[in-house]
């Protein structure tokens, strides 16, 4: 290591955990790099762009494309880019992530016109993008410049409503989150999205957007909208006013200027030597912009990762009272037993919106009185028996730790 900077000191610091990892026999202790099953796809700038669009065109031939194709389908993907560039472009349909594999979103870079994107998928003006859920876009930066709408806007594409996080991104130009159809009277319906940790270095267009939330961002400029665009801790966005404007066609703002307290969500990385790392977001307060550090390294010794077509709620649980954090690869998973997280600081993370359905009317996630537990990226889904509750936290008799 021939510098102090900040990626020199945090690769020494990654070795030496890694090193120690390694040192010390870990019961229950698993492989790095990880074995994934088939519902996930990690590239490598080496492999060729036809490779990695065939793949992906495969995907979004069962889960996307027009008329809400893949809504319902059991079918479940994850596509992974290793650090470098990418001249390929990815239409992401349901039930899909695609995510870096870099320690910051600047390590994958997609350099096509149109990169990583998400259509409408109802062209009709109604519902348009209202039905559009259920997809996800993580940890790269994006070179985009297509001009989607013909509106001067040009740049990343993400027609998208609920359930469809963008996260820890940056966007060289524009972000548009709706779409218009040319020869429709107007652009398709879309409500209720999420952007957070991403920065945009062009203009943010809203366009058709309803209900939509943004948090933890920096943004050359805030544009359009209908009602209720709220912002938390965003460098960038408008001030807050009360009530739609008819003469300047304005929608009301409400405008936080810092998130009073946020834990980000976890992410997987890779590094030069192929080993794998669970990052684990410390807790931020008062934050305003974007936080791309403030983790924790975690080698993927100390990660199970988890298969739909064979695991079950026991063998799950097993590694995670092992201590183990645990990863669920893309798929459903029918559970007779809630996953327990019992251990203080546990990750129970899913890819490609893994899928846990309750088969006997039990919790899917129990998190009892500990602190520090993440989970994030998952679908719980009630089964045939009714279910009182799919997730649990706590009892109600711990008081936690704020830190």
């Amino acid at each position: 290591c021939r510098s102090a900077d900040d990626s020199c000191l945090t690769s020494m610091a990654r070795s030496l955990l890694l090193a120690l990892s390694a040192a010390v026999a870990v019961a229950g202790s698993e492989p790095n790099p990880p074995t994934w099953p088939s519902t996930v796809r990690v590239f490598d700038p080496a492999d060729s762009p036809a490779t990695i669009e065939a793949a992906v065109q495969e995907a979004f031939k069962a889960n996307g494309g027009p008329m809400e194709n893949g809504q319902f389908s059991s079918k479940r993907f994850a596509f992974l880019f290793k650090p470098g560039r990418y001249s390929v472009e990815v239409p992401v349909g349901y039930y899909t992530q695609v995510a870096g594999l870099g320690v910051r979103p600047e390590d994958v870079v997609f350099a096509s016109a149109k990169g990583v994107y998400c259509e409408e998928a109802n062209y009709d003006p109604s519902p348009g993008a209202l039905d559009t859920f259920w997809r996800s876009a993580e940890n790269f930066l994006t070179e985009a410049d297509f001009n989607w709408n013909n509106d001067g806007f040009s740049g990343m594409l993400w027609a998208a409503s609920q359930a469809s996080p963008v996260r820890r991104l940056v966007v060289s130009n524009d972000l548009s989150l709706s779409q218009y159809i040319s020869g429709d009277y107007e652009a398709g319906f879309s409500s209720g999205g999420y952007v957070a940790n991403t920065e945009v270095k062009g203009r943010l267009n809203s366009g058709s957007q309803q209900q939509f939330f943004a948090r933890s961002m920096h943004i050359g400029e805030w544009v359009g909208g209908v009602w209720n665009m709220v912002t938390v801790g965003v460098a960038g966005a408008k001030a807050s006013h009360c009530g739609a404007n008819p003469i300047t066609h304005q929608p009301s703002y409400v405008s936080v200027n810092k998130t009073p307290v946020v834990v980000e969500k976890p992410w997987v990385s890779t590094d030069a030597a192929g080993t794998y790392w669970l990052n684990v977001p410390r807790p931020a307060i008062e934050q305003s912009g974007v936080d791309f550090g403030n983790a924790d390294a975690v080698p993927f010794e100390k990660v199970f990762v988890a298969d739909a077509s064979k695991d079950t709620a026991a063998s799950i649980n097993s590694k995670l009272k092992q201590g183990l954090h645990v990863v669920l690869a893309p798929g459903i998973y029918s559970l007779d037993a809630a996953l327990e997280l019992q251990v203080e600081n546990q990750t129970l993370l899913g890819l490609g919106l893994a899928t846990l359905v309750s088969a006997g009317g039990d919790a899917v996630i129990r998190v009892g009185d500990v602190d520090g537990v993440r989970v994030a990226g998952i679908l719980a889904e009630a089964g045939p028996n009714r279910s009182k509750v799919l997730v649990e936290v706590g009892t109600g008799a711990h008081a936690g730790n704020a830190q």
